[in-house]
């Protein structure tokens, strides 16, 4: 099963629970779906959700509900200690351009921290975590799967370098070890876009929420960092 269908299964069945626990409409439960951006937050949880059981799954549902929240923690792992974010200080050429990354996973965080930490030789790592709150103002672009538009839009950033396209906000898949040697063959024309997509198809996938414009980063409070030693 892909990560779209699955995004959508999880979606479905949890809007039919909650209609059913809650006494609700169908309409009743698709408009507070929609104005809680529960799909959004699903396809941004994706990684933990789907590991989960469905019980687990509606409890985060409802509090988010409850709660009426459209904040979601994410996190930043660098060897870098800093105060503000800085966006031109950001490596060229990632995969979804120039921007300042992070990752609704904090385990990942931790990791891609540990291992910048091993190739930079810093005995300290950083974890920092912020609430990001989407904004209806703001240009977001979602990649719900390894798929041709993905594979293309990496290509392009990760060639020309900078930042090849004008979204504030990108969410999607990352490619990682895992993935990196298929994007790397497709990049370089060894794989067309179709056998890059089906090789991909059965990678477990991270996620990764990237921030690329002054404008986007308004849409996030530091919240604290953890300090680490190897």
């Amino acid at each position: 099963m892909s990560i779209q269908s699955d995004i959508e299964m999880i979606y479905i069945n949890a809007m039919e629970a909650y209609a059913k626990r809650k006494h609700l409409s169908t309409e009743k439960v698709l408009q507070l779906f929609h104005e809680n951006q529960m799909y959004e937050k699903i396809m941004i949880q994706h990684e933990y959700l789907h590991q989960v059981s469905f019980e687990e799954i509606m409890e985060y549902v409802e509090d988010v509900i409850e709660e009426e929240s459209r904040e979601v923690m994410i996190y930043h792992g660098t060897v870098s200690d800093f105060d503000e974010i800085e966006l031109h200080k950001s490596k060229n050429k990632r995969d979804f351009g120039r921007g300042f990354y992070t990752t609704v996973l904090e385990k990942q965080a931790k990791e891609w921290a540990y291992r910048k930490s091993l190739r930079d030789k810093k005995s300290t790592y950083y974890v920092y975590r912020y609430a990001f709150v989407q904004d209806e103002a703001l240009n977001i672009k979602y990649f719900d799967a390894l798929n041709k538009e993905w594979l293309e839009f990496i290509k392009e950033n990760r060639i020309k370098g900078g930042t090849q396209h004008s979204f504030d906000i990108v969410i999607g898949p990352v490619a990682d070890d895992d993935t990196m040697e298929t994007v790397q063959l497709y990049i370089g024309g060894v794989l067309t876009a179709e056998e890059a997509v089906e090789r991909l198809r059965y990678n477990d996938v991270n996620n990764q929420v990237s921030f690329h414009t002054q404008k986007a980063l308004t849409a996030i409070g530091f919240m604290g960092r953890e300090v680490y030693e190897r």
